[in-house]
């Protein structure tokens, strides 16, 4: 059952509503019915304490266990003028969940793996990255001149090393960084996000502040890197830039690549997403 909770305040006179269950199938899906049945105002957040058909990017599955982890979507609306960057909006959840996790936590070893995951640097090698949190955009619908997005935001905060499900993900916990409530992060991601989409929204839809703060904080402009393409040949090189459609650029030894679809791989190599390498059968979201 759905519940409203206690408001996020957004800035100094408004707030954000705060839905939450104890349990649900995607708070996704849930939340892009309540928008669609116009029953939720944007920037309204729904947090689950546990779901049982959470996804990530490509219809993967998101593990989790009851809470242990930030499980939440929120709405927000941009104008459809936007167009050919709408794409960014995922991004601008990204680099604004980067920026809660730092903030509630003070550490100084987390970072953006491109396109859309934030890591933790375990400093024991060049391949040290772990997942923490990824973030997940999905259109929603139209009305009028606004189109309406549901970014999902989930992050492992207090699983045990024993509990997570790959070696590529890791936990505030297991990282040993403080652990802060899931209504304080969700808090501050809402505001950092508010901001950075007001940003976005008033140069008309360019996304030069954003360019700029995701090429200081991507971890994936590095040499060696492995980037998985749908469909296509995996990628190796150095990673350059995030070019303003966000795409990657990399260097490699044949000459320079641009990865507008892919994954990096934070150990070892990932399979191609292909028809035969399905949603039901690919690793979870958060390895």
């Amino acid at each position: 059952m759905i519940q409203r909770s206690t408001a996020f305040p957004l800035t100094l006179s408004e707030s954000a509503m705060v839905l939450h269950t104890a349990l649900t199938g995607s708070t996704q899906d849930d939340l892009a019915s309540l928008w669609r049945d116009n029953a939720v105002p944007e920037y309204t957040i729904l947090i689950a304490d546990t779901q049982s058909a959470g996804r990530g990017r490509v219809g993967r599955s998101w593990f989790s266990l009851p809470e242990k982890s930030l499980l939440a979507s929120v709405v927000v609306e941009v104008p459809a003028a936007v167009g050919p960057n709408l794409g960014w909006v995922t991004l601008i959840g990204a680099i604004a969940a980067h920026a809660a996790i730092i903030q509630a936590t003070g550490a100084r070893n987390i970072s953006l793996s491109w396109p859309n995951d934030v890591v933790v640097d375990l400093g024991a090698d060049e391949h040290s990255y772990r997942k923490l949190a990824g973030i997940l955009g999905e259109y929603c619908g139209r009305r009028g001149d606004l189109v309406g997005i549901i970014l999902g935001f989930g992050l492992n905060i207090s699983l045990e090393a024993t509990e997570l499900p790959t070696p590529q993900a890791a936990s505030l916990v297991s990282a040993g960084l403080t652990t802060p409530s899931r209504d304080q992060i969700a808090s501050l991601w809402l505001r950092e996000l508010k901001a950075r989409l007001e940003a976005f929204e008033r140069s008309g839809g360019e996304p030069t502040e954003a360019l700029a703060e995701i090429n200081t904080i991507c971890s994936t402009l590095r040499p060696g890197i492995t980037v998985g393409r749908p469909r296509d040949t995996p990628v190796f090189g150095r990673g350059v830039a995030i070019l303003p459609d966000g795409s990657l650029k990399v260097e490699t030894e044949s000459g320079p690549v641009v990865v507008s679809s892919g994954e990096v791989a934070l150990m070892g190599m990932q399979p191609p997403i292909t028809p035969s390498n399905s949603p039901a059968t690919n690793p979870m979201e958060n390895a």
